[in-house]
């Protein structure tokens, strides 16, 4: 039997961007079975424009709650086996999910595949810059690119909701000190807009970075 796959999008005030991300899901060649738009308590068009995907996007609607409750929110409300993440400023590249199901396929001991990023600016056409060769490819793990097995929250847990950390950075540092194992597509999986409100942009989340980064440190010497 096929393995469900459930795609979770956090949005706060995500209009402008949301749609994209949304289709992008729609044409993979591996269809998801769930797509989940989590609605942080945004204040513009967000809600109505995951509602103007009908019966093929799942809208959770949250009083402003933060991105930690927001991905949590998504994790209890996915049916998937698998749980693939993306941002609702970015977009998938259309063979992800075949490309990251096909390495979970071939290795069983992997429980997070993730895959390279190209970075393009608001208003340019990342597939040109793909076909061309001439974006900007990262190859670090970014949360964007990353597709989990269901079972890697029981082992890790939920993502943390304290709002002076980095949920997805705390929750993957939890990963390694429990010894999951990642592995990487070595091909473009995730195009990431980079426009003026990215969150590595604010000033504000640098803060936070260095909290998650003590908290982090703290935790592994107590081990």
């Amino acid at each position: 039997m096929t393995e469900a796959i459930s795609v979770v999008i956090p949005a706060y005030n995500a209009e402008l961007f949301l749609a994209e991300a949304i289709e992008s899901c729609l044409a993979q060649t591996r269809q998801p079975n769930q797509i989940i738009v989590i609605d942080d308590g945004s204040t513009d068009r967000t809600a109505e424009v995951a509602r103007s995907f009908a019966d093929s996007v799942t809208l959770v609607p949250l009083e402003r709650s933060g991105a930690g409750v927001a991905r949590n929110a998504g994790l209890a409300a996915a049916t998937g086996d698998y749980i693939a993440m993306l941002d609702a400023d970015d977009r998938m590249v259309p063979n992800r999910l075949r490309l990251q199901m096909e390495l979970f396929e071939a290795r069983p001991e992997v429980g997070i595949v993730f895959g390279h990023q190209l970075i393009f600016q608001d208003g340019e056409d990342p597939v040109e810059h793909h076909e061309k060769g001439t974006g900007r490819v990262l190859t670090p793990c970014v949360t964007g690119t990353v597709t989990c097995r269901r079972s890697v929250f029981d082992d890790v847990g939920p993502f943390s909701i304290d709002p002076d950390t980095i949920e997805v950075l705390d929750w993957f540092a939890r990963a390694d000190d429990q010894g999951i194992l990642k592995a990487s597509v070595e091909e473009v999986v995730l195009y990431r807009r980079r426009h003026a409100n990215n969150w590595s942009t604010q000033n504000q989340n640098r803060l936070k970075y260095v909290h998650m980064l003590k908290t982090v440190l703290d935790r592994r010497r107590a081990l």
